[in-house]
């Protein structure tokens, strides 16, 4: 009986040896790189366009639209909660951030397989959403928001809140994709290994000789 292949713990040197540096480097420059520019343009933008007002002693957002068109306007509205209300404290959000932003780091520097890599993205996006925000809850207690939709005005959002949603379809449709894309070529596998043994030994076959000893008498 064959005894099955033992899967390296993930604290042995076996385990890490099956990875290769360069690709997780490659990996974590992907990440990063969507990462910051999307957590730049969150942060700039609300510190561009969300203006404060001072409100029985509490600063809040003024609520002015500074700019409209049929698609989209600005206005500053502060925010306490989340957009989708989840039911948590300040404290309970910034533990949900710290953990998004922690794993989806891990799982993107340690994907094998380059396919995995259009996943990644996705992962970058989420975490700059959480940590966008979480950015405003340490320093103002609530969340800046910024955009509303003038055709479909039930609520005000950031560019954090595009990034969350965007990111969470965009990882979902991705690894739906890639994991159908891995099973086809893993049920190609066999076929073309059998093609391949087919076709070696046709080949040996062709070109085998027969050796006939002269010195034996024909009947």
């Amino acid at each position: 009986m064959d005894k099955k292949r033992k899967v390296p713990k993930f604290f042995t040197k076996e385990f890490w040896k099956t990875y290769s540096w360069k690709n997780v480097l490659i990996n974590l420059g992907i990440y990063l790189s969507i990462f910051v520019v999307t957590l730049i343009i969150d942060l700039v933008t609300k510190g561009q366009l969300f203006h404060w007002v001072n409100k029985d002693g509490k600063n809040i957002g003024d609520g002015k639209t500074i700019y409209e068109n049929f698609l989209f306007g600005f206005r500053s509205v502060l925010h306490a909660g989340t957009t989708i209300e989840i039911g948590l404290t300040i404290p309970g959000l910034h533990v949900i951030s710290i953990i998004i932003l922690l794993v989806s780091i891990a799982v993107s520097g340690l994907l094998k397989d380059k396919i995995y890599r259009y996943v990644i993205p996705g992962f970058a996006l989420i975490a700059s959403g959480a940590t966008g925000n979480m950015v405003d809850r340490f320093l103002f207690k609530a969340v800046r928001d910024i955009v509303y939709l003038p055709w479909l005005d039930t609520g005000t959002f950031n560019f954090a809140d595009v990034w969350l949603v965007f990111g969470g379809i965009y990882t979902l449709i991705s690894m739906l994709t890639v994991i159908l894309i891995s099973n086809k070529k893993d049920k190609n596998k066999p076929e073309e290994h059998s093609n391949e043994v087919i076709s070696s030994v046709d080949f040996e076959s062709n070109n085998s000789t027969i050796t006939v000893d002269p010195n034996q008498n024909s009947l």
